[in-house]
């Protein structure tokens, strides 16, 4: 089953022109920066709205902002920039939950907010289960230097700890959580894995844990290589792509870096 978004935040500014008068603008999360700046080129009196992003000094040696409520990313001048995330999300096909719930439910005699619901919960274990993935190994590579007798850069979770000792990279020199930006392309994301195999060369990992990967591996390929292209911005050379997929074992899968679309 594909991972579903179901829940999108809509947001509604009433912005202030005059007294009793203001102009209503409305969008999702991903139009917040816009509608920022929309509030504050006619609002009588603007106001900030950067609490909410905090500055990061990325790879690559630039500074950008980042919201973690809205995973979103913008410049230093508040320009939108363009997540990994969300480019591989821009060459899929949108699932069509009206209409494939409404068919599913008719099928198996079941209400179709049922299983608007039940997708809803599959999504939010999925991605709790990915984020507990990728926060274990980034705990291994963060801290197996410092490493005590009581084992504190291991998860104590058996199921993670056999999977952060069995992974074929763990006593390799790699970075943790890497981000990269390029502004002047309006570009930024962040690497799972950064593996350094020489002088501004490298290879770009990925963790995964899908159900059926031969299907989504693709994808990630995309991801992974939207990311490479920045490094390949500032003088890198990026050998590959890797993505590892954990179910019982680790998997690999590994791409030549792929042009942008």
């Amino acid at each position: 089953m594909p991972t579903i978004n179901i829940i999108t935040m809509k947001t509604k500014f009433h912005i202030p022109t005059q007294q009793f008068g203001f102009l209503e603008i409305i969008g999702t999360e991903e139009d917040l920066p816009e509608m920022e700046k929309l509030y504050n080129k006619y609002a009588e009196k603007p106001i900030a709205f950067d609490e909410g992003f905090e500055k990061f000094k990325t790879f690559t040696g630039e500074e950008v902002f980042y919201d973690d409520v809205t995973h979103s990313y913008k410049d230093l001048d508040g320009n939108r920039l363009l997540s990994g995330s969300a480019y591989k999300k821009s060459l899929e096909k949108p699932f069509d939950l009206e209409n494939i719930s409404k068919a599913v439910g008719k099928k198996h005699d079941v209400d179709q907010q049922t299983i608007k619901d039940m997708w809803s919960h599959n999504s939010s274990t999925s991605l709790a289960f990915g984020n507990a993935i990728h926060n274990a190994m980034e705990q291994w590579f963060k801290f197996k230097d410092s490493g005590t007798e009581k084992e504190y850069h291991l998860p104590k979770h058996p199921y993670l700890q056999n999977m952060v000792q069995s992974f074929p990279l763990k006593d390799k020199e790699c970075i943790p959580e890497v981000l990269v930006s390029d502004v002047k392309n309006a570009r930024v994301g962040r690497i799972d894995l950064l593996e350094i195999t020489g002088d501004k060369k490298c290879i770009l990992h990925d963790y995964k844990s899908d159900g059926k990967i031969e299907e989504t591996v693709e994808g990630h390929f995309k991801q992974l290589s939207f990311y490479a292209h920045i490094l390949i911005e500032f003088g890198w050379e990026v050998e590959k792509v890797v993505i590892w997929n954990y179910l019982d074992e680790w998997k690999s899968f590994d791409s030549p870096v792929l042009e942008l679309k």
